[in-house]
């Protein structure tokens, strides 16, 4: 939240109305730009870089790398840790651009508008999200959860120097790079920082999707999935 209005007692016959100002957070879906409220997550750090509430209870919801699994609450999210940064880059993303040109370490209040008009500009971690409400496969749009389990990205040496590390806007199409090409995309192990197998690092964030801001909402992913990308299959 950037800020609270309370506009104090209606006069008679008359409601004045309180507002709240709210943050709502950039990212992407089936190759469209979309928003989104972030208001919960089950870590410290996630909860700090996402401006939400920290609630250790969300880590028990089911579960883990559970997806489109019979009884899993939890719907995949991407996040990239080393993307291209630059206020201005756009092909920036990730956890770096979020710190280095998102003023990630300042107050979000709307009174900060050099932060408000980064974020404006692209200046968020812009994730990835899998299922959506109006994607035209109904077994997508049913499944959708506005509880993210995140899989982490980490673009390798080789990626970063040769400038590969671009934005990236498409679930299958992220899962694609991660199987073919792990020359260039990995997974990262959230306690060391170092390369992992790619897929659900027991990271959680409750972040209900509010919309799309491009021509049409998100419809149909960009690929279709390479064999053995993704667990479990599509």
């Amino acid at each position: 939240m950037l800020g609270l209005h309370i506009v104090g007692k209606s006069k008679p016959g008359q409601f004045a109305e309180s507002w709240a100002d709210l943050l709502f957070v950039k990212g992407f879906d089936a190759g469209q730009p979309i928003v989104y409220l972030s208001t919960d997550a089950g870590q410290p750090l996630t909860a700090v870089l996402e401006r939400s509430t920290y609630v250790p209870a969300l880590n028990n919801a089911a579960f883990n790398g559970g997806d489109d699994f019979l009884g899993s609450a939890r719907e995949r999210l991407f996040g990239f840790i080393n993307g291209q940064t630059g206020a201005h880059n756009p092909n920036a993303q990730g956890f770096i651009h979020l710190v280095k040109d998102g003023h990630a370490s300042q107050d979000a209040s709307a009174g900060n508008t050099a932060l408000i008009n980064a974020l404006r500009h692209g200046g968020d971690l812009l994730n990835v999200f899998g299922d959506f409400p109006t994607l035209t496969d109904p077994r997508h749009a049913d499944a959708y959860s506005p509880l993210w389990d995140a899989q982490l990205g980490l673009w390798t040496p080789k990626a970063v120097s040769q400038g590969l590390n671009k934005r990236q806007i498409d679930e299958n199409q992220v899962f694609n790079l991660a199987a073919t090409r792990p020359d260039l995309l990995t997974g990262v192990d959230p306690a060391t920082g170092q390369p992992a197998p790619y897929g659900s690092v027991g990271v959680d964030i409750n972040c209900a999707v509010i919309g799309w801001t491009g021509d049409k909402p998100p419809l149909a992913n960009l690929a279709d999935p390479v064999p053995n990308s993704q667990f479990p299959p599509r």
